[in-house]
């Protein structure tokens, strides 16, 4: 059985740093992943939303995710492994394994939005057989708003007694409180992750692992002592940050601060078409 031990706290859903040809700049990333798990961040989530994942070709990922490995802890790393296509899925989460990257977040196949639990199951039966036994566990992505699926407790409790043992947890992008307890309530060892920091202590009370967030990375350290310690005053400033943040693209605000605050313009660019 795959542990997951290490699959709690603060992790951040990180930046892709991109160069004039569109590239991933691999030592600016490096760099800048380094710099926040030094800062407090428990764990990088390396090739998600944030990072642009569904904007670049699966070779591009690859070359990402191999220099990642060799100047990033692999074991606070866990790596973006969806995708539409069968065969990219199946590339991508056998890579994360072979790396040695802590998990592989898979979201379900996209595009056919009205695929049944069934379609579901059989994408993850073709998906997990094809990569063999995996090193890292599989991080289910709920996040409907993009996909139009969601990780439904039935459809949970499906793809954890059909691959006992490889679902390791869970992102919740939908912020579905309810959601997140009835998934608990059910499998309580499972690490249920939400995609926001604002609400760390509560989320904590009920049983979530910590959080993934795109925004954590504008305070790592307020972020740890919230989750970590129950600081009341960091967890409300962090409160306060994210309620800055709404009313505006966040990927595009979170690039614009984290250039400023390195100075460095590089991580204004974004992937066509943001």
């Amino acid at each position: 059985m795959i542990a997951t031990t290490i699959l709690t706290g603060v992790w951040s859903a990180v930046l892709t740093p991109v160069d004039e040809r569109y590239d991933p700049d691999a030592a600016c990333a490096v760099d800048y992943y380094r710099d926040l798990l030094r800062d407090g961040i428990d764990g990088i989530n390396l090739l998600g939303t944030t990072g642009e994942a569904m904007s670049f070709s699966v070779d591009q990922r690859l070359r990402l995710m191999e220099a990642v490995a060799a100047g990033v802890p692999r074991e606070r790393t866990m790596c973006g492994a969806g995708a539409s296509a069968l065969g990219d899925a199946i590339r991508l989460t056998r890579a994360a394994s072979e790396l040695g990257f802590a998990a592989a977040l898979v979201m379900p196949p996209f595009f056919f939005r009205d695929a049944g639990d069934d379609g579901i199951v059989r994408f993850f039966d073709a998906l997990l057989s094809s990569t063999g036994p995996l090193r890292s566990t599989i991080v289910l992505y709920n996040f409907p708003r993009m996909t139009g699926i969601t990780f439904r407790p039935e459809l949970v409790d499906r793809l954890i007694d059909a691959f006992p043992g490889v679902i390791g947890g869970m992102k919740d992008s939908s912020n579905d409180v309810a959601l997140q307890r009835a998934i608990l309530e059910r499998h309580p060892a499972l690490r249920v992750f939400p995609s926001t920091e604002a609400t760390l202590p509560q989320a904590k009370a009920y049983g979530a692992a910590g959080c993934i967030s795109g925004s954590v990375c504008l305070w790592p350290q307020a972020a740890h002592a919230a989750y970590a310690s129950g600081d009341a005053s960091a967890a409300t400033a962090i409160r306060e940050g994210r309620e800055a943040l709404e009313g505006a693209p966040l990927i595009a605000q979170v690039r614009a601060r984290v250039a400023k605050a390195r100075n460095d313009d590089i991580w204004l660019r974004s992937m066509v078409p943001n």
